[in-house]
């Protein structure tokens, strides 16, 4: 899978795959993250955060 770039909460700069750029979302662990249409600031911007234990559904996203 393609690496995200991704900017920590003291700065530093780093690539990650996207399995580690949902755990660091979840924790808080960064400042922002690039997708193809420009930087994405979680807490501001809408993100993917974990899955909603209300639904009842099949998961679709990982298929």
């Amino acid at each position: 899978m393609k690496e995200v770039s991704v900017v920590y909460q003291d700065g530093m700069m780093d690539m990650v795959e996207p399995q580690a750029l949902q755990r660091l979302i979840n924790a808080d662990g960064i400042i922002k993250f690039q997708r193809a249409d420009g930087w994405v600031y979680p807490g501001i911007d809408p993100v993917r955060r974990l899955p909603s234990t209300t639904y009842q559904g099949p998961e679709r996203r990982f298929e």
